[in-house]
């Protein structure tokens, strides 16, 4: 089964800021308040106070995707998936030649699994619709180290994944247009 015949649940944009926040713990360790750890996503104070986090290490990537992404937590994004989601565009890890395909970055960009995914933080996708392709947003890492692992069959994790007809910078398939890629190169 495609992560677009997986269950599809809408949520807001607080869910997606603090898993963005919990895969980005090792670069805000001590900063990061208690009572935000553990978000209360009712608590319109603690979303604005994580979004101001998220922004200090992020600002430039979130700034990219566009507004109008809808939101969706997903289950499960499996093995099955892997051939359908591209390493984030534009991050020194490009080649034009297979368009960032995570398996072909994985075998050119080798990294050391580190954790098993059962352990790992929600991975964050984008894309136009829910055929895919997806962009890998945060978790780059942590998939092209499973995928160059060559373990199979213990991927079953939930994802987040935005949807949204505009263009994003980050989506190798997207053109951007000019001031983009200037504000980039």
């Amino acid at each position: 089964m495609s992560l677009a015949d997986m269950t599809w649940t809408r949520i807001s944009v607080h869910v997606v800021v603090a898993a963005f926040l919990r895969s980005e713990q090792h670069k805000i360790a001590g900063v990061l308040p208690p009572e935000l750890a553990t978000p209360n996503i009712k608590d319109p104070r603690q979303n604005h106070q994580r979004l101001r986090y998220l922004l200090l290490i992020r600002r430039l990537m979130i700034g990219e995707i566009p507004p109008d992404t809808e939101w969706f937590e997903v289950r499960t994004l499996t093995d099955n998936d892997l051939a359908d989601l591209h390493v984030i565009a534009r991050c020194g890890w490009d080649d034009p030649r297979d368009r960032n395909e995570l398996p072909q970055v994985a075998a050119r960009r080798p990294e050391p699994l580190l954790q098993p995914p059962a352990e790992w933080p929600p991975v964050i996708l984008w894309g136009h619709e829910r055929g895919g392709p997806f962009t890998i947003i945060e978790g780059n890492h942590r998939l092209t180290a499973y995928a160059a692992s060559g373990s199979r069959g213990s991927l079953a994790i939930p994802v987040v994944v935005g949807l949204s007809p505009t263009p994003c910078f980050w989506h190798i398939f997207d053109q951007c247009g000019k001031l983009a890629n200037d504000l980039w190169l």
